[in-house]
């Protein structure tokens, strides 16, 4: 069984942030690849047809308008290390700056704030499961977001083959991405990433010449 995961990079990092905290060090460091084959050792069914993770389709964007200048260096340096033994294909959005009126509490002053936005994610996660799916690239397929966007990409892929889908929040799955195990092909699953998910998931310090940023 050849199995490739589909992961909303940003909704995964908002989740292990959520989950471990924003300054607690040992979760940033993700090695995704890893987090998948747990994903699917942990599901007999799938492990009793001899499940190999065949992909894994990372989506995000790089980081822009930010007050943290070292932010779009980190991750670059992390997303260098995923690519680097060739687990893992990464597929850039945008990120795009939206002008957002707002009132300043402390005075009550009417300012303009920019606000960046991330663009082309969830797009693209639903490009890669289903162009895989459509060419016969795989047999079953991981979900990791909780973007009730991808409801109807997700309801498609079930009608044709077993699909895991993976909240990176730990909290319940967003509505649009619920169904039941038996629709369609059967045999589909839904968990939830915990703290512990994270942490047990790192790659090794250095990776091919990428070093993991200080405090990871």
């Amino acid at each position: 069984m050849r199995v490739g995961a589909y992961v909303d990079g940003l909704n995964l990092y908002y989740g292990g942030r959520h989950l471990c905290g924003r300054s607690t060090p040992g979760w940033r460091w993700l090695d995704v690849p890893k987090l998948v084959e747990l994903l699917v050792s942990r599901n007999k069914s799938w492990t009793a047809q001899q499940a190999v993770v065949a992909r894994v389709a990372y989506c995000t964007a790089l980081i822009s308008g930010v007050p943290d200048a070292q932010s779009s260096q980190r991750q670059s340096i992390y997303l260098a290390a995923l690519e680097a033994g060739s687990r893992v294909e990464v597929e850039l959005g945008t990120f795009v700056t939206r002008k957002v009126r707002g009132m300043d509490v402390s005075t009550g002053a009417l300012h303009t704030v920019q606000i960046p936005e991330e663009k082309g994610s969830d797009v693209n996660v639903a490009s890669h499961l289903l162009i895989d799916l459509l060419t016969d690239k795989i047999d079953a397929a991981i979900l990791i977001t909780n973007d009730s966007d991808l409801r109807l990409p997700a309801q498609q892929a079930r009608g044709h083959l077993p699909l895991g889908t993976v909240n990176p929040r730990g909290t319940p799955t967003a509505q649009g991405l619920r169904g039941r195990p038996n629709d369609g092909a059967g045999g589909h699953w839904w968990y939830s990433l915990t703290a512990s998910d994270f942490r047990s998931c790192q790659l090794p310090e250095v990776v091919s010449g990428h070093r993991k940023p200080a405090g990871w």
